[in-house]
């Protein structure tokens, strides 16, 4: 009997800690982006966290929920259905970050209200073919490979506005954004200042650049999404 009291409140106390850490971890990178936007003169209103609960129990995410913050990334269609087709979606605003594969384009559209990954005719085509009705309030971004990295997916700099033409011409697609997955570096700036310029030249009004590492930096050189896990979550186990 000791042993199971003793196992039920440290269970409590672990959840009470972790719940404390995620909220004084939210709470951190608020009052760290107030801090940027002061010294930059920008808007913080301007700067949307998105918080990467990928792999992440919903544990955690339920406390996120608790403390008003509704916006988190997912990057696979079976984590959207196993942690938010169920939920009130009133609030919540999902961002899909993970590679799109235009077989499952409807579905991963249905639970999401962001698509950050659009790269390719196939999956534009079958959005532009959609139902109205899942389209109305849908975001959609496109994701830019900065480093011409082979293993990366995302459209070529110079092959950037080609595609944005076809997706607005051809499909009538409205784009809403540029998204970026940088090479890790220890001077993200130059590639923080290559999707900016291209989303300024493509009247790209969204900018989704910086991670838990690198999001002060990516704001100061306009991002307007910026996609916290680690900095946020902790760790993964």
């Amino acid at each position: 009997m000791y042993t199971l009291d003793s196992d039920f409140f440290n269970l409590l106390e672990t959840n009470f800690t972790m719940q404390q850490n995620i909220f004084r971890n939210l709470k951190a990178i608020k009052n760290n982006i107030l801090k940027i936007c002061k010294k930059i003169n920008r808007n913080p209103k301007e700067i949307n966290i998105v918080a990467v609960s990928k792999e992440q129990p919903f544990e955690k995410i339920e406390e996120l929920l608790n403390n008003k913050h509704y916006c988190f990334g997912e990057n696979r269609l079976l984590e959207l259905e196993n942690k938010w087709s169920d939920l009130n979606k009133k609030n919540l605003k999902i961002h899909f970050i993970g590679a799109l594969q235009s077989r499952k384009v409807k579905d991963i559209i249905k639970l999401s209200n962001v698509i950050e990954t659009l790269d390719s005719e196939s999956a534009a085509k079958k959005i532009a073919n959609l139902d109205n009705s899942l389209k109305t309030k849908l975001k959609l971004f496109i994701q830019i490979n900065l480093g011409k990295e082979i293993q990366k997916r995302g459209i070529a700099v110079d092959e950037t506005e080609n595609f944005l033409n076809m997706c607005r011409e051809k499909y009538k697609l409205t784009i809403s954004g540029g998204m970026a997955l940088p090479p890790k570096s220890k001077t993200p700036e130059k590639y923080f200042k290559t999707l900016r310029d291209l989303c300024d030249k493509n009247n790209l009004k969204e900018i989704s650049m910086g991670m838990s590492d690198d999001y002060e930096k990516a704001i100061e050189l306009g991002s307007t999404n910026i996609r916290i896990g680690t900095k946020l979550f902790g760790k993964r186990n």
